[in-house]
């Protein structure tokens, strides 16, 4: 058996060697994002792993090339799945399988690390520290705001628990019972409840049909004018530029986002979203680094390599999001 994984950076170049001596099975490495440039290497491979760049929205000749080289699986390097095609993925018979239970803990610290910061104003302070006040931005506590969850599966849940123990108000949207939740005392409210209640909002949901632009323009309007947004899942549930239109408006105390609208386009200086949201002192982006730690990347390397072998080998995998 070999596997070719692509885009892999130098921390999971380290995780792959690993499975792969452990496994003894041949694994191919490439810097490289998967395209047509380099897309014939995988006639010498029975797997595929990577993660989808958008081309793979749109271009259908990207599957039939797999599928012609031999290729039954994708094996998706991440949680989310949207830049998959499942329709190219059907017609060409291709097995998708993705990673969805790595390491909750490096997003979910990760974001109540950005609530912290954005109540206590750090990224202003951080941006204007040769000349800030030190008493210019006054601070919230926890135990002062209701935090509203966007989204409450193992990672959303997660969040609300955690911040619930820190002594926070919190609410959370979600479409089935949250027994577990509940019994903390975290209350499950309609979605325009959840952004009219909220000082905080962070979303914790995939990027799909349902989600895209789910946080339009006449959504944001709902929530406090000066209430603080924290985004550490996907660019695109929010419209970028009905965001801007509010900031500069006025509204919003406080932007923490971790994933931006084109960044798979462009990189993170270059995006015009970035350029555009960065003329305000009250917006914190990261290059979407939330759950980059060493057990997250061990976690998705290992898992995304056990997908591409179990499909190989039996035709299918637990972690199958299509077959």
């Amino acid at each position: 058996m070999k596997i070719i994984f692509y885009n892999v950076s130098d921390v999971e170049k380290t995780y792959i060697d690993q499975w792969a001596q452990d496994n003894d099975v041949e694994v191919k490495t490439l810097a490289e994002r998967i395209d047509d440039n380099n897309i014939a290497l995988t006639r010498d491979y029975d797997g595929v792993v990577f993660y989808p760049g958008s081309a793979f929205l749109t271009d259908e000749h990207l599957y039939a090339q797999l599928a012609q080289n031999g290729i039954r699986q994708i094996s998706v390097k991440s949680t989310g799945y949207d830049n998959i095609n499942l329709n190219f993925a059907k017609k060409y018979h291709l097995t998708i399988t993705n990673v969805p239970n790595y390491s909750p803990e490096s997003v979910a610290h990760f974001t109540v690390m950005s609530i912290l910061m954005l109540l206590r104003h750090i990224p202003i302070y951080l941006d204007h520290q040769k000349h800030a006040d030190r008493k210019a931005f006054i601070g919230k506590e926890l135990t002062d705001v209701t935090i509203g969850i966007y989204g409450s599966g193992r990672l959303g849940g997660l969040v609300a628990k955690t911040l619930k123990f820190m002594g926070a108000r919190v609410l959370i949207h979600s479409r089935t019972v949250k027994p577990e939740l509940e019994q903390l005392g975290i209350e499950n409210v309609d979605f325009d409840k959840l952004l009219m209640m909220s000082d905080v909002i962070s979303i914790h949901v995939p990027l799909n049909d349902q989600t895209h632009h789910l946080f339009d323009f006449d959504h944001l309007k709902l929530m406090k004018d000066d209430a603080f947004l924290v985004n550490t899942a996907r660019g695109s549930i929010i419209d970028t530029p009905a965001l801007i239109e509010h900031l500069q408006q006025g509204k919003f105390s406080g932007i923490a986002l971790d994933a931006l609208e084109k960044e798979d386009i462009f990189e993170l200086k270059n995006n015009p979203y970035y350029q555009a949201l960065m003329q305000f002192d009250n917006v914190f982006i990261t290059p979407h680094i939330a759950y980059f730690t060493t057990a997250a990347v061990r976690d998705i390397t290992m898992m995304a390599l056990d997908n591409a072998r179990d499909v190989i080998v039996n035709g299918e995998s637990e972690n199958s999001v299509f077959n």
